[in-house]
């Protein structure tokens, strides 16, 4: 007796296993070539940065036991060791090991991280010495240049010296930030220290300790992140914020529109808050005691315009020249 067969009752694979069979092949062969793709790109990258620090030039560039680094991900470089060296003069900067990586999906944006401590020798004889816990970077990049540009760090500290002082200068900071971006035509700056000093080696106060931060927007500047030099005279902006905190309680703000003219000279109308006088006028008699009179006749004029500890007045400049309530207080030297 012959045997039936059932339509589609075959030993050959089912029409979903062959799917999944050609699925898994076409994962592992995108796989296998983002594979060497990655590779070729982070030999490229290798090769550029090795080209790059070793042609011939003014400035000589260190980068020892370069070598690439990353994930499948993620792509980049580092250092052991870095320095630039003038030849011209001899000027030299040597700081530790150097992390840089960027998204390979992002490769506009990168972030590079530089190890501590950095010594440089300066043209006049000065040696700066700094170091720090942590110094982050992180920028992005167009076809025209540099769109934005982060600075970060923690635990910074700085020693500076020269035939001219009688000890060493120290200045501190628990944690610093700088920010630079372009706005258009215009160039946004923002810089921030908390928790800033300054002293002498041996601790004589120089500057007393307290947290600071500056937002400034200069006009037509956005130029400065294509490789254009940073023009200060004939220039305008707005100072949008400088603050002054102390952890006694002493705060101080100011801002206002600025403009710099073909001399130099800086003029402009700023709206100023102070809060805490008496320390104010502590602090300047203090930092300023040549000019203490001075200090003294505007912190009564102050006090007597003051609510509750607090005035707001408009501190003017006109080429230079500083009133504030009609007093002069000084003058700024042309840039």
């Amino acid at each position: 007796m012959a045997l039936e067969t059932t339509p589609g009752a075959t030993s050959g694979p089912s029409k979903a296993s062959r799917n999944i069979r050609r699925l898994a092949i076409a994962v592992f062969i995108v796989v296998a070539l983002y594979a060497a793709g990655w590779f070729f790109v982070a030999s490229k990258i290798e090769s550029t940065v090795s080209d790059f620090i070793a042609r011939p030039g003014p400035v000589q560039l260190t980068c020892d036991n370069l070598k690439r680094a990353g994930t499948p991900f993620r792509i980049g470089f580092d250092c052991t060791r870095t320095a630039i060296k003038e030849n011209a003069t001899g000027s030299m900067i040597s700081a530790g090991a150097i992390r840089a990586v960027a998204h390979i999906f992002n490769p506009g944006k990168a972030l590079v991280e530089l190890d501590g401590p950095l010594n440089a020798s300066l043209l006049d004889g000065g040696v700066v010495t700094a170091n720090w816990s942590l110094l982050r970077s992180g920028f992005s990049v167009g076809f025209s240049g540099l769109k934005t540009l982060s600075l970060t760090g923690e635990g910074l500290s700085t020693d500076y010296f020269d035939y001219k002082l009688v000890e060493p200068i120290l200045a501190k900071a628990a944690h610093g930030e700088f920010h630079i971006r372009a706005n258009g035509a215009d160039l946004e700056t923002a810089v921030l220290a908390r928790d800033f000093s300054v002293a002498t080696k041996s601790g004589t106060e120089i500057l007393p300790t307290l947290s600071t931060s500056t937002m400034l927007t200069m006009k037509d500047q956005a130029g400065v992140l294509e490789g254009r030099p940073l023009v200060a005279r004939g220039t305008r902006g707005e100072l949008t914020s400088f603050k002054i905190e102390m952890p006694d309680g002493l705060y101080g703000e100011m801002s206002g529109p600025y403009e710099i003219d073909g001399e130099g000279y800086i003029s402009g109308q700023f709206k100023t808050t102070l809060e805490k006088l008496d320390l104010w006028e502590s602090r300047l008699n203090t930092l300023l005691p040549d000019a203490r009179s001075t200090i003294s006749g505007m912190a009564a004029l102050l006090k007597g315009l003051a609510k509750d500890d607090k005035v707001t007045v408009n501190l003017v400049v006109n080429k230079g020249t500083i009133t504030m309530s009609m007093v002069p207080l000084g003058k700024i030297p042309p840039l």
